[in-house]
């Protein structure tokens, strides 16, 4: 028997594009709609009702808990892959509710996760663990609802999509590495963790700067509010005898105020892409970025939820990691 794999095989295109052909879909372009046609004609296709039960049953009840931080471009692209996902399984009736919390105010999505399992009738929760015991808990409170942990592992038995922060930090030192000289010093300054990203891009920079044994470590400086103190901070810690800088949070801001300064020779790498990042690469202030492909993880969270509710397909793995992209001048430009 034809089945819709076989056709989308045949044409090279998705089962998922050979369904919206097949179920009148507008959203699909004409001429690959008319090949699909003729195809599922020639070879004899016959709608299988088990995958029509599939497709018509009703909507499943899926909430995805992302965090708002001080980089908008953060949930900006998770949602954005989101919707990449919702768009591919639009066929099944596949919509993700979206609740958004603060990143510094994690009692807040711990609230709002309790009370949606409390008022709703919940297939599937996809969530940045910020209170991971306390979240882990109320996981074990509902054992049929699957979670999927989303830029944060929650625990060993839960599936998680996350970027590697530890590797990115030390992709970041080699790069900086690279445009320094031997016996150059590198300034180094520790805030209070983000509860995502920060503390392990950290580590795995001052990990690859050690391990290297090119250059001088200065510091790691540590500063509780460093957004507050940033003037502060260059008075006492940065001089002529500093050739590069990084720190765990706010390092734009350290840039931006550096560069206001009479002399600015600092070679400097960030961690991800926000605006003010691209824009000081572009001026050649900073070199580079290794930045984490965000649309990728809101993506293959929502297709790992899909598959796991509406097919009973597991992902492979319990922790699934997404490489970093380095971003330089020319990719702006």
């Amino acid at each position: 028997m034809v089945k819709q794999e076989d056709i989308a095989r045949i044409l090279n295109i998705s089962r998922t594009t050979v369904a919206r052909a097949l179920n009148g879909s507008e959203n699909i372009n004409p001429e690959t709609k008319e090949k699909v046609l003729k195809l599922s004609e020639e070879l004899g296709y016959s709608r299988n009702p088990i995958s029509t039960s599939l497709a018509l049953k009703k909507k499943k009840n899926i909430y995805a808990f992302i965090v708002k931080t001080r980089n908008l471009n953060y949930s900006k692209e998770i949602k954005k892959g989101f919707k990449r996902a919702q768009k591919e399984f639009e066929f099944y009736k596949y919509q993700l509710n979206i609740i958004e919390t603060d990143i510094d105010k994690p009692e807040e999505q711990l609230d709002s996760l309790i009370n949606i399992l409390k008022t709703e009738d919940v297939e599937g929760i996809i969530i940045t663990p910020l209170l991971k015991e306390e979240i882990g808990k109320v996981k074990k409170d509902n054992p049929k609802v699957t979670f999927i942990a989303l830029d944060l592992p929650l625990d060993k038995y839960t599936y998680s999509v996350c970027s590697n922060y530890f590797k990115a930090g030390r992709i970041t030192a080699d790069i900086l590495l690279n445009v320094l000289n031997k016996g150059d010093r590198i300034l180094l300054i520790d805030t209070a963790d983000d509860r995502i990203s920060s503390k392990l891009s950290f580590n795995g920079f001052l990990s690859k700067v050690h391990e290297s044994n090119k250059c001088i470590v200065v510091g790691p400086i540590y500063q509780e509010n460093i957004k507050d103190n940033i003037e502060k901070l260059l008075d006492e810690n940065l001089n002529n005898d500093i050739q590069g800088l990084y720190c765990s949070r706010f390092l734009v801001d350290i840039v931006k105020s550096a560069c206001k300064r009479n002399k600015y020779n600092i070679k400097v790498v960030d961690n991800g892409a926000s605006d003010i990042t691209k824009e000081l690469i572009r001026d050649n202030k900073i070199i580079a970025t290794v930045a984490q492909k965000y649309s990728d993880l809101g993506y293959l969270a929502a297709k790992y939820m899909f598959e796991y509710l509406y097919k009973d397909i597991k992902p492979l793995k319990i922790n699934n990691e997404l490489d970093s992209v380095i971003l330089f001048r020319e990719s702006f430009t």
